[in-house]
């Protein structure tokens, strides 16, 4: 009888395992489609520019307002989610995120798109989140960590995906696919989540405090837009340093009242827990790495190597093919290995990808360059699928939505942070490499070249003679700065490793066998 239970308990219990993977690949499917659009409309910008008569800064905003409210939003939703459910927020998310691309797609003129881009922004920072707050909440220890590997592998494959669908959209039709592409993936996405996903929230959680919760997002908007517009303005300019001092003030006075707050917005516990902090920790430094790695590498794959945008994005393959492998297989290293090894691992292999990537020089093959990015694919799959799944666990099913907002807004801040110091790092290496070169061009020749090694192509075009020298010149100098910039990163991901492995959990501890009758 009790081998009967045993069975049946077992039979009826695999399609509920079954029903959560196949939760999985809709919630993967739900962060892919919102990720691919911080990537996919830089190809599209040129035939925007044109068709809607779109200046520098209406492009400018066009990139910028999704990614500024994405990341502002965040933290509140998380917060909500845990209160109000995190199914059906993260269903509404997808709901205002499908309108915004339609509206996208429909729209007439620059203004109109702006503002439909961040309405986008705002789904899309609901949506993300929540769903790794849904995840950690459906699945239990001996499974969390294979799917927070593969949801984070997933989040971290539409980074570069993004140039490549677009790239591959943008030879068959007009601008408006890169928007459209959303539609049908937003809707399987909500039909199914709507029917798979098993709502959760946080059973007794304490009545929110709205002026914190305000606080909280506004500091992060502020923060962000300062760092989108360092390129512009540069980091000593009046609305850079304004909107960086409006952030560290109500980042000063977010901390202030919930010091003085009964129930704190965030609370303090997660972050005394080690698995939070330097779990945190180890994720922005593998985003820091990777924004690093796609800001550079297609400006060196079209610009140097002088591919089309859809063979830059074919060529970014063996990164995307290492996230996968890795990812997948982050959940059975850390039940093998633990969280410490297997993130101080993945970060070790990041490392030693930029590392090589650094090496790269105008007579360099390809096959060297997808060597570095397969390596800087692995780590990065590896390091922050178990990172993830140590936040995660540490938040718990009641926080889980908290814990990931909070991480998920310090990621995406520290990846724009990362974009505007590094985007220094590599004009200023490539400007000081190239001066040489331009010393018999003329004044206004000189400094387009400078400006950055797309424009040095084109001068290279126009000159009568000393265009392939100038052209062969300007890779040499953009390569110089490309070095500078995977060193940089590589240096963070490495920084990152002895705090994994003194701060991490290692290998759980197995039961040991009852003997009989013990």
């Amino acid at each position: 009888m009790l081998v009967t239970n045993i069975l049946l308990t077992n039979i009826l219990e695999v399609p509920v395992r079954v029903g959560k993977w196949w939760m999985l690949a809709v919630t993967c499917l739900s962060v892919v489609v919102v990720n691919l659009d911080l990537t996919i409309l830089n190809i599209a910008l040129p035939d925007i520019s044109a068709a809607l008569h779109a200046g520098t800064s209406d492009l400018q905003w066009l990139v910028d307002a999704y990614s500024l409210v994405f990341a502002g939003v965040m933290l509140p939703a998380g917060m909500a989610g845990d209160r109000l459910g995190r199914k059906r927020l993260l269903l509404a998310g997808l709901a205002v995120f499908l309108a915004a691309s339609l509206w996208c797609a429909l729209s007439a003129s620059a203004g109109e798109l702006i503002a439909a881009r961040a309405l986008m922004g705002l789904g899309a920072g609901i949506v993300f989140p929540l769903s790794l707050a849904v995840v950690s909440a459906a699945f239990g220890d001996d499974d969390r960590p294979t799917a927070i590997g593969i949801l984070t592998a997933a989040v971290a494959l539409a980074l570069p995906l993004g140039p490549v669908l677009g790239g591959l959209l943008l030879q068959h039709f007009s601008w408006h696919s890169v928007f459209w592409i959303n539609v049908p993936a937003a809707c399987l996405a909500l039909v199914a989540g709507a029917a798979l996903m098993p709502e959760s929230r946080h059973p007794a959680a304490p009545p929110l405090d709205a002026l914190s919760a305000l606080l909280a997002p506004a500091a992060v908007t502020c923060l962000v837009w300062g760092v989108i517009n360092v390129p512009e303005h540069g980091w000593t300019a009046a609305p850079t340093w304004g909107l960086l001092a409006g952030a560290a003030v109500l980042l000063a006075a977010f901390g202030a009242r919930e010091r003085r707050a009964a129930n704190p917005v965030i609370d303090p516990a997660l972050f005394r827990d080690r698995r939070f902090t330097w779990g945190t920790v180890a994720t922005v430094a593998v985003s820091v790495a990777l924004y690093g790695i796609l800001f550079v590498a297609p400006q060196y794959l079209q610009s140097v190597l002088g591919d089309d945008p859809a063979g830059a994005g074919l060529r970014l393959l063996p990164l995307m093919g290492g996230l996968l492998v890795a990812g997948g297989a982050a959940g059975p290293a850390v039940r093998a290995a633990g969280t410490r090894l297997t993130v101080a691992a993945g970060l070790a292999v990041l490392s030693g990808g930029l590392a090589l990537l650094s090496q790269v020089h105008l007579t360099t093959s390809y096959a060297f360059v997808a060597a570095g990015l397969a390596l800087c694919g692995l780590g990065t799959g590896a390091a922050i699928g178990a990172a993830m799944n140590a936040v995660m666990a540490a938040a718990g099913g009641d926080e889980a939505g908290t814990g990931a907002s909070v991480n998920s807004a310090l990621r995406q801040t520290g990846g724009a942070i990362a974009v505007a110091a590094l985007g220094s790092v590599l004009s200023g290496g490539y400007a000081r490499a190239l001066g040489p070169a331009l010393a018999a061009l003329p004044a206004q020749a000189r400094a387009a070249a400078r400006a950055s090694v797309t424009q040095a192509g084109q001068v290279a075009d126009r000159l009568s003679s000393g265009g392939p020298a100038l052209r062969a010149a300007a890779g040499t100098a953009f390569l110089h700065g490309m070095s500078s910039v995977m060193l940089s990163c590589a240096a963070v991901a490495a920084a990152a490793i002895p705090a994994s492995l003194r701060y991490l959990p290692g290998r759980a501890a197995r039961p040991h066998p009852v003997a009989p009758g013990g």
